[in-house]
């Protein structure tokens, strides 16, 4: 959101304008009248800008007053992230448990890795394999391992892999996972 913020020579127009109209009201700018104007328009321009700040500051991705609110909402900090953790790094924690539905598709454990500020790629291995597995044979009993699943996530970025790791064993406790940063198991 980029809202243009009217100068104070148009807020004090504004103010002239809800004059009403005659001699005793001029409207001219080397007036006493048009001077008062002006400087309570710098007032009300001040307060406006104010209040623009306080919707960046409260939104949970740009939030620097009100951080300590949103870690608190979230119980956070937690394991991992602390409070020597960059503030980018606190912001997408709390984005990206904002946004977290629990859900386990591989659409979204890239949305949610893309909240956190990590590129990765994501595959999926196992489930029913072709000459193994095959209709009418019960599967998922203690010695049958051809119904697991495991995905492999690999970090696109530099960004330090430690603090994806914790975040998916907060949130993924019951998907098995392998983790790559660059193509290198981590």
């Amino acid at each position: 959101m980029d809202f243009q913020i009217p100068t104070q020579d148009q807020y004090a127009k504004a103010m002239m304008d809800l004059l009403p109209p005659g001699k005793a009201w001029p409207r001219d700018i080397d007036t006493n009248l048009y001077r008062l104007f002006y400087a309570l328009a710098g007032e009300v321009r001040k307060m406006d800008e104010k209040a623009l700040d306080l919707i960046a500051a409260a939104f949970p991705a740009t939030a620097t007053d009100f951080l300590d609110d949103w870690l608190e909402v979230f119980a956070l900090p937690d394991k991992c992230t602390t409070w020597q953790s960059s503030d980018e790094d606190k912001r997408a924690q709390i984005v990206a448990r904002l946004t977290w539905t629990g859900e386990a598709s591989i659409k979204f454990l890239k949305e949610y890795c893309a909240n956190l500020g990590y590129s990765v790629d994501i595959k999926e291995w196992g489930g029913a394999i072709c000459g193994a597995s095959r209709a009418g044979k019960q599967g998922c009993q203690t010695s049958d391992r051809l119904s697991e699943a495991v995905i492999t996530i690999n970090i696109l970025t530099d960004k330090d892999p430690t603090f994806l790791q914790c975040e998916l064993q907060a949130v993924l406790p019951y998907l098995p996972y392998h983790l790559f940063s660059q193509g290198k198991p981590f």
